[in-house]
């Protein structure tokens, strides 16, 4: 990403802090919970810990700090599978104005979104959650895919206010208490008869 703002967009190439990595973690024998072994490449043997490492590499690699301390209080993000994306100004007033802490923009779900994830009510506390296609247990897998039922899917287009992101960082000991999602997977990505792994 870098390579390409500095050949195509120089003087944005030169803000500091315009790229950072995110963390990779060891992909785990699925009985086990062993780290996974990829002879054929090792670099099969790590994976992105998903999304939700966002929080952790913001706090990890000091870029939340430094952008509270340059002064900046909201943050767009949008996952590189939404090629669409854009910054709405519109959307931006409506989460300041509402001092929201986050804010996800949602959009109706299609046939095509079915596998994706879907906003849902959780039953405990009545509250909007996301929920991922591997939280949902296989016999739940056509309820889960029933696009009249669950309407709204999230398009990773996220807004967060950077001070509250700091408070639930400090009050949660240093993280943000996510739910943590399994995903079955092979080590190797190409080769179904590899190692399964989570």
């Amino acid at each position: 990403t870098l390579e390409f703002f500095q050949t195509k967009y120089p003087d944005l190439a030169a803000e500091e802090g315009l790229e950072m990595l995110q963390n990779k973690v060891p992909k785990l024998d699925a009985k086990t919970y062993e780290p996974a072994t990829c002879a054929s490449d090792p670099s099969n043997e790590w994976c992105p810990p998903g999304h939700g490492d966002l929080y952790a590499a913001l706090v990890g690699s000091g870029r939340l700090a430094a952008l509270l301390k340059g002064g900046y209080k909201y943050m767009f993000v949008s996952n590189s599978d939404n090629l669409g994306a854009t910054l709405d100004l519109k959307i931006l007033t409506h989460f300041a104005t509402t001092n929201a802490s986050f804010m996800m923009e949602c959009c109706e779900r299609t046939e095509n979104d079915k596998k994706g994830g879907h906003l849902a009510i959780r039953n405990s506390d009545k509250h909007l959650i996301l929920r991922e296609s591997a939280m949902c247990a296989d016999e739940d897998e056509p309820a889960f895919q029933d696009i009249t039922k669950h309407r709204f899917f999230n398009t990773n287009n996220l807004w967060i206010r950077l001070d509250k992101l700091q408070e639930i960082v400090d009050k949660s000991g240093g993280f943000i208490p996510l739910p943590m999602i399994m995903n079955n997977k092979t080590v190797d990505p190409k080769n179904d008869s590899s190692q399964k792994v989570v």
